[in-house]
């Protein structure tokens, strides 16, 4: 089931970063490549979550909830690209 989700998600990554390289460039790639891996990450935080309140209806101790794992995932991915924007711009003084 990974390899599935890893092919879908990366599959969506790469369509996000062309649509967004067509509009601005190197960095159009960059933020369309973030926004696409946070949309499909918070959608499998809400599958992550269901399986959570399964497990917890079943008996096994679970703290997830849909919407916590979906928003982790997202607010992770936007937080990640964000700190590895600010170093190429700041730090490594990149242009764009």
């Amino acid at each position: 089931m990974g390899i599935v989700f890893g092919a879908i998600d990366t599959g969506l990554l790469g369509v996000a970063a062309l649509i967004g390289a067509s509009f601005a460039g190197i960095l159009g790639a960059i933020v369309g490549g973030a926004a696409g891996d946070a949309v499909t990450d918070g959608f499998a935080g809400l599958f992550e979550g269901k399986m959570a309140e399964y497990l917890r209806k079943h008996g096994i101790k679970e703290a997830r909830t849909p919407l916590s794992s979906s928003m982790g995932k997202m607010s992770g991915c936007l937080i990640g690209v964000g700190i590895v924007l600010t170093i190429a711009w700041s730090i490594l003084k990149i242009s764009i």
